[in-house]
């Protein structure tokens, strides 16, 4: 029996809305990842567009489900893909419900429809956002104010510096989160002076706040507002084992770092207790001086040490060698019943260390490898286009620290990405 028109259509929008969900999960982790690159984003996107292209052509058939998807999520990629979908609607009244909506969201609803305000069309809705700012609620001013700065329309006023100070951690994140978001031709003109000297003040104090996470975020809004006391404070970070922050330290100056950083990061390779995943500093950092310990690695390390060590080659020469073989590690040292497993390619140390001995000679010398180039000078657009994702980013914000160029945030994120 052929189901009722109507039940058809419902069943036909809950197939795009399922798919927006998966795809946009997709679309977050590709943004960092080793296996994307600009390409597969473009066309990854295309899909995302064709599916919230039916969802805005269904009109209002669309919009119940939608919202009863975005009111029930337990999921944030599910409640995002509903939110996202209703604020693209040509109805402005349906993104102005929508926005009404958004005060009763909690959890993992709110958390969707903050990272759908960030994609929503800022000039359909920037008077509604500016709105927000100027609200009493904290966490709908700052998910207002990312979007606005997402979009290169940040808000002028001083709520932003007040969101930093706030009692709720969450809230004291994401204003870091808005602070890295910050266009520099709009940070470094003259009239923004004095919120510069006032943003500047608080970096202190969020760099000892109690929360991790707005430690973390305050230190990649130092790297994207290019402060200049950042690497030194990386350094101090990375010579303090015992510093909670030392891992992320050694992270973010992996990406910042010069050829001076080397010996810090030969020692932490050598540092068991970091773990298998230090040995993708070495991919990051760049230096050809870390590429023997990186194939010793791979040569007597274990599946898990020997899997990041390969992770990193790739990284460095362009070359993967990882073979077919894979075999499971456990993510702890502990045997837990409950752990979970995970598989790993076992790579071809023989032909890593082939490939490196003829390429030696001539790229040694280089202060910074990225896929077999010189990633200082010398490369294209063509070369940056077919990076994997999780580089390019690191290279633009390399770029954008030391020179003040190579794309902010929006460049790398923005949505849909437009084939080059």
């Amino acid at each position: 029996m052929l189901a009722r028109g109507e039940e058809w259509m419902v069943d036909l929008l809950e197939v795009h809305v399922d798919e927006v969900e998966w795809l946009w999960r997709q679309r977050q982790a590709a943004l960092r990842s080793k296996e994307y690159d600009f390409r597969a984003l473009v066309q990854l996107d295309e899909r995302i567009t064709a599916h919230l292209d039916a969802l805005v052509l269904a009109g209002e058939e669309a919009w119940a489900l939608l919202r009863t998807r975005l009111v029930d999520a337990e999921d944030a990629y599910a409640a995002f893909g509903a939110a996202h979908a209703l604020l693209l609607q040509e109805d402005v009244a349906v993104a102005r419900q929508t926005l009404e909506l958004s005060a009763g969201l909690e959890g993992a609803a709110w958390e969707g429809f903050r990272l759908a305000l960030r994609y929503a069309p800022p000039e359909r809705h920037v008077d509604a956002l500016r709105g927000l700012v100027a609200g009493a609620s904290e966490r709908h001013a700052a998910a207002a104010l990312e979007a606005l700065a997402f979009h290169g329309q940040p808000d002028p006023g001083g709520r932003l510096l007040e969101l930093l100070g706030s009692v709720e951690p969450d809230v004291r994140r994401a204003a870091w989160g808005i602070v890295a978001l910050l266009p520099l031709r709009w940070l470094e003109v003259p009239d923004q002076a004095r919120f510069r000297q006032r943003l500047a003040q608080r970096f202190p104090t969020a760099l000892a706040d109690a929360s991790f996470q707005v430690r973390d975020a305050a230190r990649w809004a130092a790297a994207w507002t290019r402060q200049p006391w950042l690497l030194s404070s990386l350094r101090t970070l990375a010579k303090t084992p015992a510093s909670p922050d030392h891992v992320p330290g050694l992270k973010l100056l992996a990406v910042l770092g010069a050829q001076a950083d080397l010996p810090l990061f030969e020692e932490a390779l050598g540092r068991r207790e970091l773990g298998p995943e230090r040995f993708l500093l070495a991919g990051t950092f760049g230096h050809p001086g870390l590429i023997e310990e990186v194939l010793r690695a791979m040569e007597s390390g274990g599946p898990a040490v020997a899997a990041a060590a390969a992770s990193s080659f790739r990284k460095l020469t362009g070359l993967d060698v990882n073979t077919a073989h894979r075999v499971a590690v456990l993510p702890t040292e502990e045997l837990e019943e409950d752990a979970s497993t995970e598989e790993v390619h076992i790579p071809d140390a023989a032909a890593a260390r082939n490939h490196w001995g003829r390429l030696k000679g001539a790229l040694s010398g280089v202060p910074r490898l990225c896929m077999g180039a010189d990633a200082l000078k010398g490369w294209t657009q063509e070369w940056l286009r077919g990076l994997p994702l999780e580089a390019r980013w690191e290279h633009a914000l390399r770029e954008h620290f030391e020179m003040g160029r190579g794309g902010d945030v929006l460049a790398l994120e923005r949505f849909p990405q437009l084939p080059e």
